[in-house]
């Protein structure tokens, strides 16, 4: 029974020191946004935030394809972001230098000037359900 309780108050201790020097990367996108030397601040002061920009970078929003016939009939504000064959280039795609308005408790759609596609941006409270189910995988809450 010993050898078994000390393999398990090893393997967490392992896990805590592995944590403690373990640091989040930040995303090129957010530095290009921010610039290096404040990316390196938030880093040191609160690396909870990178984890944070870079969860939202990808997942604050979704894309949707919409027959064009759907797309003039509506109020929708324009997007105009980099494309590659008609779809929006996600590779290319920061969202944080984007002029949007997000909402509390409703989702925001914007019409894609060139394409198709809608950007539909999660309400706040679906992005912080989505964010909390993430942090909790990657060990940042329980």
């Amino acid at each position: 029974m010993k050898p078994s309780r000390h393999l398990i108050i090893a393997a967490f201790f392992s896990f805590i020191l592995f944590s403690s020097f373990t640091k989040i990367v930040p995303d090129q996108r957010l530095i290009d946004y921010l610039g290096a030397e404040k990316v390196a601040n938030i880093q040191e002061s609160s690396p909870d935030l990178i984890a944070y920009y870079n969860f939202y970078l990808d997942n604050a929003y979704t894309l949707a394809d919409v027959p064009s016939d759907k797309l003039t009939d509506n109020n929708f504000p324009t997007l105009d972001l980099p494309l590659r064959n008609g779809k929006v280039d996600t590779k290319k795609l920061n969202i944080l230098m984007l002029d949007i308005q997000r909402k509390y408790d409703v989702s925001v759609y914007y019409k894609i000037n060139g394409s198709s596609q809608v950007m539909i941006f999660l309400s706040e409270i679906e992005f912080v359900k989505k964010y909390n189910v993430y942090r909790k995988q990657i060990g940042l809450a329980k």
